[in-house]
């Protein structure tokens, strides 16, 4: 039977049946802790057979009605495709889950997972391992002056120019509005500092273009942090670090790199003092 072309009346008339009741079920799963995020052991998915929609109409229907959680499945022809087609989108679903949708770098809860990781990692080896953060300057200004699409193509650019100024290793997240982040496993202070440097610099080069303005540039600050060694310093630490050179870095004028201390520099703890201490009076009597 040849396919409906999408201008057909009886196929828009389809369109809109299906459209309300797929927000109608939507409403009534939104309290059951239908979220789509598959965190949960107990998952249901559920199947509504659809005669007449194709693949083809799909991707467009889900991008225009926010039906990017909804996974569609034909249920005809070769198995093979179709099993080719739900691969992918299971490997689309887990990349949203994890990835920023404006600049395509990692998101929150993917930077929070892999900084754990991360931490551990250099734990265990003794490396050193440093984190970036960086927040652009008077960005509340470009969304005044030339509006928030043009925003937006300011914080791609920035994600644009992390990607390109780091290693294959680093890893790159926005953390919510202008405040992105680098981990850089590996790398002790001046190396990361270096980076950071080199990554301020391409983007004091870099020739901001937006509908209706004149080309203009942006500046960042950053504020790292680094620990080293078997020390017990934990992500929430390391990032309280950074955070706060990074306030340092705008209180000093912006657009520089400002570092916090070493973590693992810090005394022992008092437990540890006496112990030694016990362990000094018993073996020298002293």
């Amino acid at each position: 039977m040849p396919e409906k072309p999408a201008t057909d009346p009886a196929a828009r008339i389809n369109e809109r049946e299906l459209l309300a009741e797929l927000e109608a079920l939507r409403t009534l799963l939104s309290g059951q802790g239908c979220s789509g995020d598959g965190d949960r052991a107990d998952v249901l998915g559920l199947l509504r057979l659809c005669p007449g929609l194709t693949l083809d109409h799909w991707p467009d229907l889900a991008a225009r009605h926010g039906l990017h959680h909804w996974m569609a499945v034909p249920l005809a022809r070769a198995e093979f495709p179709f099993l080719v087609r739900f691969q992918q989108v299971l490997s689309d679903l887990a990349f949203q889950t994890e990835h920023d949708p404006l600049t395509s770098l990692h998101n929150r809860r993917a930077f929070d997972r892999i900084l754990a990781r991360e931490l551990e990692r250099a734990r265990r080896s003794g490396a050193a391992l440093s984190l970036a953060l960086f927040d652009l300057d008077d960005f509340k200004a470009v969304n005044d002056t030339h509006g928030h699409p043009c925003g937006d193509g300011v914080l791609t650019a920035l994600a644009g120019t992390l990607l390109g100024q780091t290693r294959s290793y680093d890893v790159a997240a926005r953390l919510g509005g202008e405040e992105f982040a680098l981990i850089m496993p590996e790398t002790g202070l001046a190396k990361a500092r270096a980076i950071a440097e080199r990554i301020l610099a391409a983007l004091r080069e870099t020739a901001m273009a937006c509908p209706g303005a004149a080309p203009f540039r942006v500046t960042c600050s950053v504020g790292l942090a680094c620990r080293k060694g078997p020390g017990e310093t934990g992500a929430r630490e390391l990032y309280a670090l950074a955070d706060k050179a990074l306030y340092e870095a705008k209180a000093l004028g912006k657009d520089r790199v400002e570092t916090a201390p070493l973590a693992d520099l810090r005394p022992p703890r008092r437990e540890s003092l006496v112990a030694s201490n016990e362990k000094k009076f018993l073996f020298t009597g002293s």
